[in-house]
């Protein structure tokens, strides 16, 4: 028959792999988030051109390009800079 022992605070208790463990399942929540925010972003730009090129109308379309350019290159800046903090 195997003895029991008393279970020490220590041996639940261990600051450091806590906070490891909490920083890594932040990152990776950081990381999923950004995911979930590029995709967003990507299906509302597809859905612009493809309601821009409904309307038939070449002032529409050059307006929605224009916007959509915008729009990535903000988005992609955002995204880069987040998975920059995330990997510091």
């Amino acid at each position: 028959m195997a003895t029991q022992t008393t279970p020490k605070l220590a041996d639940f208790y261990n600051v450091d792999e806590s906070v490891q463990r909490w920083t890594e399942a932040t990152r990776k929540a950081g990381n999923d988030y950004l995911d979930l925010y590029d995709k967003a972003v990507d299906q509302i730009i597809e859905l612009e051109v493809k309601t821009a090129a409904a309307t038939k109308l070449p002032i529409v379309s050059q307006l929605v390009d224009t916007h959509v350019t915008l729009t990535r290159e903000v988005a992609g800046v955002y995204v880069t800079a987040a998975r920059d903090l995330l990997k510091a």
